[in-house]
């Protein structure tokens, strides 16, 4: 019994426990991201959600259910795209409740209704009639105006309680091309509402208005009959391309290029058979500019480069110049304002060089020519031989003649205390195998290959050798060097191999001479004034 009672009493204290502790529970609450947050009626929103408990999503728009089964992940993610229904202008609740029946199983977002119109048809001849229709408008919204390339036409709206409306105009007439409608009231303004095209045909327009000879128009026209054929462009009245088909609705879409013709603006036109003969279809203008192109587009100096002009004024001289100097070639254009020559690319240390070609009667135009930067080959280390000795003193002169000219460096420094010792009067030696051009060179001296400090830089060396100077001593130890080539327009080339080398003071047999010399000299000095005396203490 007492063992009852103590189950008893733990699941007692355990309930009590529960009690308090569950409120404090916690719940992931679910929530929801739209996109966008406003627009007009019938445009898609896409919702994103997370958190949700149940398997089905219900969505509500404002307070009524639009959808229903919307499928949630075992995640409690939702994605959907909902379509905006018709409703008034200003803010509205879109919310997302689950199948769990929680509370955190509800979510909302607001979406806000822009005022918008349409039209239809949006191409048509003039005086045909156009369909208008407003929604989003305000609930009941009154004295809604319709306008036409901004004029205001005369009759008054009024928008139902969802806010939308429709009217009928005219098309207007006889101006034929793009008209653009739109709609405001005392609490819709034009600009919340916008423009819409109406194109009355037949009409025809070009893009783009304005290029060189060789650019590609789109030409796109309307108002034709059904799968009219025979339609024709013509460029200053002549015919370049024929025989094109409109489609089912009456419409022409192609292409052609700007033939070779002058500078300044041209004609181009467009007609049909008999349903749209010549001169129903306002012309258009394209202007022409100049233009040249270079081929090659890049080289080095010397490369003969071609210049072929076009769209320059007719007969005129042409001056070519290359990053502003003259390169003293005159060309001239001919009837269609086109002209082609030739020149060969100077020297030039940058690698876009502005090539202009000018008028004389003021046309111009420029091109890029680019300088190709071939760097010189990397040249080949002769003297000194890979991981060589070199002696400061090779032979017993030069130990001698080094040892006065230590001494004169001992004095020369002594007020500062520096006495530069080791290597001088060295040869470093190299060969190119590219000659072509004139090129200088680049020489680097480093201790223990460390060339980010080198303790000797020498630039513009115009030989493949180079010697010390007599203030430039290498001290004793192991060095590093390497040779680079510069052309003549400063294109610096790859670093040779860094080589090593080692600087001692001299052999073991020049030691052995330089100490065995001086010893002798010394011997024979003191043997000849050991005749000497003795012939003196003879002579007494």
């Amino acid at each position: 019994m007492g063992r009852f009672r103590i189950l008893r009493l733990l699941a007692i204290v355990f309930f009590i426990t529960f009690l308090f502790l569950w409120p404090a529970i916690p719940v992931h609450a679910s929530n929801i991201a739209i996109t966008p947050t406003s627009g007009a009626t019938a445009s898609i929103v896409h919702i994103s959600g997370y958190g949700f408990s149940g398997h089905e999503a219900t969505i509500y728009w404002d307070r009524q259910a639009t959808l229903n089964n919307i499928p949630i992940s075992e995640r409690g993610e939702l994605n959907y795209d909902y379509q905006v229904p018709t409703d008034a202008k200003g803010a509205h609740t879109i919310k997302i409740t689950d199948d769990s029946n929680w509370d955190a199983g509800i979510a909302t977002a607001t979406f806000t209704i822009l005022p918008a119109i349409s039209i239809f048809p949006t191409i048509g001849r003039p005086y045909a009639s156009i369909i208008v229709t407003g929604t989003g408008f305000g609930r009941l919204e009154k004295d809604i105006k319709i306008t036409m390339d901004k004029s205001v036409l005369p009759t008054p709206i009024s928008a139902n309680y969802m806010g939308t409306w429709s009217a009928n105009i005219d098309a207007p007439g006889p101006n034929k091309g793009e008209h653009f409608i739109s709609a405001f009231s005392a609490s819709t303004t034009a600009a919340e509402v916008g423009d819409h095209k109406f194109i009355a045909g037949p009409f025809a327009s070009i893009n783009p208005t304005s290029g060189p000879v060789g650019s590609e128009i789109s030409i796109d026209g309307c108002g034709f009959r059904t799968s009219e054929d025979g339609i024709t462009i013509t460029w200053d009245n002549q015919i370049i391309f024929m025989n094109f088909i409109a489609g089912f609705d009456g419409i022409l879409h192609t292409t052609f290029t700007v033939p070779a013709t002058t500078q300044g603006h041209h004609l181009v036109g467009l007609f049909g058979s008999d349903f749209t003969p010549k001169g129903v279809i306002p012309d258009m203008y394209f202007n022409v500019v100049p233009n040249i192109e270079l081929q090659p587009a890049s080289g080095n100096k010397g490369t003969k480069v071609t210049v072929n002009g076009t769209g320059f004024a007719k007969g005129e001289t042409i001056n070519l110049s290359f990053e502003g100097n003259s390169l003293n070639i005159d060309a001239s254009t001919d009837d269609h304002g086109s002209f082609t020559t030739n020149f060969l690319a100077p020297q030039s240390a940058n690698t876009e060089n502005k090539v202009k070609a000018q008028g004389t009667t003021g046309s111009s135009s420029e091109a890029i020519f680019v300088i190709q930067r071939v760097t010189p080959p990397a040249p080949t280390l002769v003297y000194p031989e890979p991981g060589s000795t070199v002696a400061a003193f090779n032979s017993t002169g030069a130990v001698f003649i080094g040892a006065a000219k230590q001494l004169f460096r001992v004095l020369s420094f002594s007020s500062n205390g520096r006495v530069p010792m080791g290597l001088s009067d060295e040869t470093f030696q190299w060969s190119n195998d590219n000659n072509k051009g004139n090129k200088t060179y680049c020489l680097q001296i480093a201790n223990n290959g460390d060339f980010s400090s080198p303790i000797l830089s020498k630039e513009g060396l115009t030989s493949t050798e180079y010697t010390l100077s007599d203030g430039e001593v290498l001290s004793i130890g192991k060095h590093s060097w390497r040779v680079r080539a510069v052309d003549e327009i400063g294109n610096e080339g790859s670093w040779s191999e860094a080589r090593q080398f080692t600087v001692i003071s001299m052999s073991a047999g020049i030691l052995i001479m330089s100490l065995t010399i001086p010893l002798l000299f010394i011997g024979v000095a003191i043997a000849v004034g050991i005749v000497i005396w003795r012939r003196h203490q003879a002579g007494t």
